[in-house]
């Protein structure tokens, strides 16, 4: 029979819940343009910044972990995100913004992202990816939650305010995680003696189909109630199509795991492209609100397995003992598509004046991703 961690597993989708709060960033965005004075392009940068730090930390959590066990990684970041912030929010300035929540938090958030993952898996034997794909889920319903908060909580205090509330909980929820993980040997630092240095070629290509794939998911994704405005053709409600996208994507991060178990190897991969590519295809093609909402939730849906497959898939090409090192590496594709894949679909929609290029531009990435993670079996 096979047993699970319940300690050890609920730390992991604690720190997964709090952390997922740097993507409600958004429902900040307008707030935080106006209380620092600046434009909504500074403002934006907060965000982008965090994306190419939370990247950074992901990354970097391969290399610290033969040095550092979890106890102290979650405790350094626990300390690092409350400290970043406290700076964000109580210097009012934009230079404390990008430091504090840009760099500072994002770098935290995405050491213990990475974190939770193996913790994760460690609590789970037998069931790793069911268990990373629940990691991920609660990764994102964290999002979904804050925003709520946020949004909530804006109608009666200071967003300044906000990110100073925030500062405390994280270390609290750091502490607690550190203290569930505390004795548990499957969720110690791994010795790095043996682990090859070199990235295997099958993750180069995985890595090639986790950049297309998640650009053309976040080319759309980010843009999502506007799409719909651009197809249905007048006011529609942007948080209907918000909430179809992120619950879709929460949705999908859970049953990605699930399905990685059932599917392993590229076949597991290459399904929700292969169904994102479908359904943002047929998006120019529809009118009318509801099968839009389905279209965009079902595309959510695909993106969300996507990234709950890809760790899963990391970890049966190269092992446990080295899946935080090839994690970091392969993760670095989603940085580059979490900041380049919205621009870009912002720049065609300027040059043409609608969607139609951004989605047959995403559709067509979604199946190039198809061939380069077919590539791995062969």
């Amino acid at each position: 029979m096979r047993t699970v961690n319940v300690r050890t597993l609920a730390a992991a989708l604690l720190i997964c819940l709090c952390f997922g709060s740097i993507h409600a960033y958004g429902v900040l965005l307008a707030p935080v343009e106006l209380w620092l004075g600046t434009s909504r392009t500074v403002a934006s940068m907060g965000y982008a910044i965090a994306v190419a730090a939370l990247t950074a930390g992901v990354y970097l959590n391969g290399h610290i972990e033969a040095l550092l066990g979890p106890q102290l990684r979650l405790t350094a970041c626990g300390i690092l995100a409350a400290l970043g912030l406290i700076i964000a929010g109580g210097t009012a300035s934009t230079a404390g913004l990008l430091l504090g929540f840009g760099l500072m938090y994002g770098l935290a958030n995405g050491i213990a992202y990475a974190m939770s993952l193996g913790i994760a898996a460690g609590a789970m034997p037998g069931r790793e990816a069911q268990a990373m794909g629940l990691a991920t889920a609660t990764y994102g319903l964290g999002a979904v939650l804050c925003a709520q908060l946020f949004n909530a909580a804006l109608g009666h205090v200071h967003v300044a305010v906000i990110l100073l509330v925030l500062a405390p909980l994280i270390l609290a929820v750091c502490a607690l995680g550190a203290a569930l993980v505390q004795g548990d040997k499957r969720s110690g630092p791994y010795s790095t003696k043996g682990i090859p240095q070199a990235t295997p070629r099958p993750l180069l290509f995985l890595w090639f189909s986790y950049l297309l794939g998640a650009f053309s998911g976040l080319m759309v994704l980010a843009h999502a109630p506007a799409i719909a405005v651009w197809r249905d053709g007048g006011p529609t409600q942007a948080g209907l199509v918000s909430s179809a996208v992120s619950m879709g994507s929460v949705a999908g991060g859970y049953l990605g795991g699930v399905f990685a178990e059932r599917v392993p190897g590229p076949r597991g991969v290459a399904l929700p492209l292969l169904v994102q590519a479908g359904a943002l295809a047929s998006l120019p093609l529809m009118s009318g609100l509801a099968p839009i909402v389905a279209a965009l939730g079902l595309a959510g849906l695909c993106y969300g397995v996507l990234i709950a497959v890809v760790p899963a898939e990391v970890r049966r090409i190269g092992g446990p003992q080295a899946f935080a090192q090839n994690y970091g590496r392969v993760f670095t594709a989603w940085g580059i598509a979490g900041v380049a894949g919205p621009v870009t679909a912002g720049y065609l929609y300027d040059i043409t004046l609608g969607y139609g290029a951004a989605l047959a531009a995403a559709a067509a990435l979604s199946l190039c991703s198809c061939l380069f993670i077919m590539c791995v079996g062969k």
